[in-house]
Formats: C-alpha cells, sequence, structure tokens
C-alpha cells in the first residue's frame, strides 16, 4: 500500500457507512448514498433542456439537474445506449447532477476498502479504492471526484 492511498481509504471508512453500486457498461461505480439524493427514471430527464456535454435535465426540488451519461470507463457519451434505465440525482451539497446508469442498487453492509495498487493511484484519478464483490471488482468514487471529472472534460473538449 502506498502512503497515499492509506488516508484516503480511512477517511472514506468514516465518513461511508453505505455505498450504492452503479452499473456503467458492466462497470461497478461505488458512491456513498448519502451523497444520492433520488432515483429516477430516464424517461423523466428531459433532453430540451441541456448544457454542453449533458443528455439533457432532470426538474428535481425546484431546480433543473444537469444529467450525464458516462461510459464504464467514465468517458462522456453524446447519447444513452439502450441499456441505460436510471438516472441518479447526486448532490453533495457544492455538485449537484444526474448520472444515467444501467442499474442501481444498494449493498447489504459495509464493503471491506482495498487499497489501490501504484499503478492505479494516479493524481486527479476518481478512484479512490477498490471493494471485491460477488461478481467482480468494483471501483469506489465520490460526487466531487466525478464532479472534477466531469469539468476537466469539458474544460479539455471546450478548451
Amino acid at each position: 500500500m502506498n502512503g497515499r492511498t492509506q488516508p484516503v481509504l480511512t477517511a472514506l471508512q468514516a465518513m461511508t457507512q453505505a455505498f450504492a453500486v452503479l452499473t456503467l457498461d458492466g462497470c461497478k461505480w461505488l458512491l456513498p448514498q448519502a451523497e444520492i439524493q433520488s432515483l429516477e427514471s430516464i424517461l423523466d430527464i428531459d433532453r430540451e433542456v441541456r448544457i454542453p456535454h449533458s443528455v439533457g435535465a432532470m426538474a428535481f426540488a425546484g431546480e433543473w439537474w444537469p444529467a450525464y451519461c458516462l461510459s464504464g470507463e467514465l468517458q462522456i457519451l453524446p447519447q444513452m445506449p439502450d441499456g441505460r434505465r436510471a438516472c441518479i440525482l447526486l448532490d453533495n451539497g457544492v455538485d449537484r447532477f444526474g448520472l444515467v446508469c444501467d442499474r442501481v442498487e444498494a449493498l447489504a453492509g459495509a464493503p471491506r476498502l482495498l487499497a489501490l495498487p501504484a499503478c492505479m493511484a494516479l493524481p486527479n484519478s476518481p478512484v479512490q479504492a477498490l471493494v471485491l464483490l460477488n461478481d467482480g471488482l468494483g471501483c469506489v468514487t465520490t460526487t466531487e471526484l466525478l464532479a472534477a471529472l466531469l469539468a476537466a472534460v469539458v474544460e479539455n473538449v471546450d478548451g
């Protein structure tokens, strides 16, 4: 374990009691359940209300929340693949947006977070830890890190 990952694991474990597992193109991503405001149908996304790189927006709590569609490798997709069924609305108190997913499920119990191997512990990576799931490996991230990734991608595409 490298020196960078131990504090991250400790902080994640302390702040997060429950995770949700999001499936994007067969890849499993874990997010703290406390950051999920709502789980909505993609049918509720208004495709006419858009900001750059979003697939539309969702009306929730009196506001429009931009909805993004990411691949399993967290690349922005210009449109939703056919297998996408749900949109989770994420809010960490600073960042608010929707993420279109194939599937969303609650993870029973607190998972054991595994440190990233040195080759995966990259600066600005959205992957903070790994979790061994019954059907494979999951990557742990947060709303803050996904928002930073979206902002960086938008800046690179537009810049």
